[in-house]
């Protein structure tokens, strides 16, 4: 069982968000649009891991979830080709399957409070979800990283390292920190959602104040979830304008219309 989260407060509506963000003063670092980082949820019990270290995945053995991966980016990379330009960087490629559902050692932020309190609220309206929101420049201060300081992009040479022993199946040599990346956003669904990503080692792989000691979490009632959702549609923040694909387009005007 997931240990009981500490939780600044509550977000009952897109005021009580702005209210924390302000009271938080994160927002008045030099350079906030690039460093403050929010993530949504639909269930507060989640903790701040990847897909890859959740129970769902089918082995918990490193070494056998490390080959686990390499198969599943492998394939991806294959079968994908035709759906593609073709000229992506490993790391993009990294970024495309993690946006596309495919399990990987990214976990996704963004730099939206409104798409972050989108995605804690579009699902599961039997459960409380939840808002995180921190620094991305503290996390290297936090965890005392030995060589890196700020956010690496996706050409940052660490994080092509770190990249190494999945894409080419070399000796493992994750670096000792939770390590956040900001992508170039050349897929549509990154650019929508103002995507950043913290990639997770095997140790520690789960994000918690004691590696970033910035991290704030928010509550979100799941009685709030409604109302949040049709305040965000009002504003814009949707399927289709989150997504921008036709399935999406199709869900927005089924919901503008009250269709189930």
């Amino acid at each position: 069982m997931a240990p009981k989260k500490d939780y600044v407060g509550e977000v009952g509506s897109l005021q009580d968000l702005l209210d924390h963000i302000a009271k938080s003063t994160l927002a008045d670092s030099p350079h906030a649009h690039v460093r403050l980082w929010f993530r949504g949820h639909s269930k507060e019990e989640w903790e701040l891991q990847p897909a890859v270290y959740r129970p769902e995945f089918p082995s918990r053995d490193e070494a056998e979830r490390l080959q686990i991966e390499r198969h599943l980016t492998q394939d991806f990379r294959v079968e994908s080709a035709g759906l593609r330009p073709g000229r992506e960087t490993e790391a993009e490629l990294y970024f495309l399957q993690q946006h596309y559902r495919m399990p990987t050692r990214l976990l996704d932020w963004t730099t939206s409070p409104l798409h972050a309190l989108y995605f804690a609220t579009t699902a599961g309206d039997k459960s409380n979800g939840e808002i995180c929101m921190m620094d991305a420049y503290q996390l290297a201060t936090s965890q005392k990283a030995k060589g890196f300081v700020g956010i690496a992009t996706g050409r940052s040479l660490i994080f092509e390292k770190a990249l190494q022993p999945i894409f080419h199946w070399q000796k493992p040599d994750f670096p000792n920190f939770i390590l956040p990346v900001r992508p170039d956003q050349l897929d549509p669904r990154m650019r929508l959602q103002r995507s950043c990503f913290t990639f997770h080692p095997p140790t520690p792989h789960v994000l918690t104040t004691a590696e970033n000691r910035s991290l704030r979490l928010f509550s979100v009632p799941k009685d709030a979830k409604g109302p949040i959702k049709k305040a965000l549609f009002l504003l814009g923040i949707d399927d289709f304008t989150v997504y921008g694909d036709l399935e999406s387009l199709a869900r927005r005007l089924r919901a503008a219309y009250q269709i189930p």
